[in-house]
């Protein structure tokens, strides 16, 4: 088994108003597997947690001035080197806290751009489960974060639930192991993509054999991939029956 040495920085925004809260709760045990998904494989997984209520103050000033005081100065530092975000925020008005909105606008929006971010919400009831389809995935769209495909919301019925009969359909565990289950693969697929091309160079000038210009000349038994294109990689049998665009307007 192969060990990594690099460390992946998780950090988690938490926007609960109160201590305990269940968003914080919610928070951590996002950043828990996804720390146990990482680190299956011997990586080392750095966890940090703001509770940005006790930024509140820092925050309502940053907006003001447009300067942030020094704290808060280290919490955007701590985004802005984060391998991943874990934002969880309540839902109030099915839609998020106002503290968590302060400070997403409080920061430039560059810091998002391209950031891995799963997004988890925590509300008294399951009627507010929408809100991060309606509320939160278009704001971080709009800043254009690379989102974790499933997000999770936990009603106060969740918390404790581990049967379908007891809350949603899906026990909160489940759904929590999933998304932070896609957001360590996301994360590795991303250190995997940097790492090949760190070292692509090493064959750069490399020049086809023979006359080989890189492309498959073989055309396929059903003439679906023409003389001279290059070879595509072998799809998933859910995408066998994917023609390009290219081809179906030749063919018409």
């Amino acid at each position: 088994m192969t060990v990594h040495t690099a460390t992946f920085r998780i950090l988690a925004l938490s926007s609960g108003l109160s201590t305990p809260s269940s968003t914080r709760m919610l928070a951590d045990q996002l950043t828990r597997e996804t720390a146990a998904a990482l680190g299956a494989d011997g990586t080392q997984v750095e966890v940090s947690t703001v509770e940005l209520r006790e930024y509140a103050h820092d925050l309502i000033d940053a907006l003001l001035t447009r300067f942030p005081s020094e704290r808060l100065a280290m919490v955007i530092e701590q985004v802005r080197a984060a391998d991943a975000i874990v934002a969880v925020t309540p839902i109030f008005n099915v839609g998020p806290a106002g503290l968590f909105k302060m400070f997403v606008d409080v920061l430039d929006t560059a810091l998002w751009a391209d950031k891995p971010v799963l997004l988890g919400a925590a509300a008294g009831t399951a009627r507010h489960s929408l809100a991060i389809d309606y509320a939160l995935r278009p704001m971080f769209g709009y800043l254009k974060a690379d989102l974790v495909p499933t997000s999770v919301f936990a009603a106060s019925a969740d918390f404790g639930a581990d049967t379908e009969h007891q809350a949603d359909a899906q026990p909160l565990a489940v759904r929590v192991r999933r998304a932070a289950a896609e957001l360590a693969t996301m994360l590795r697929a991303r250190r995997g993509v940097a790492a090949g091309a760190d070292t692509a160079g090493d064959g750069a000038g490399a020049q086809p054999a023979d006359g080989d210009s890189g492309a498959d000349s073989t055309p396929a038994d059903d003439g679906s991939v023409p003389t001279g294109e290059p070879a595509r990689p072998a799809l998933d049998a859910e995408f066998s029956d994917f023609v390009p665009m290219g081809q179906l307007l030749r063919r018409g």
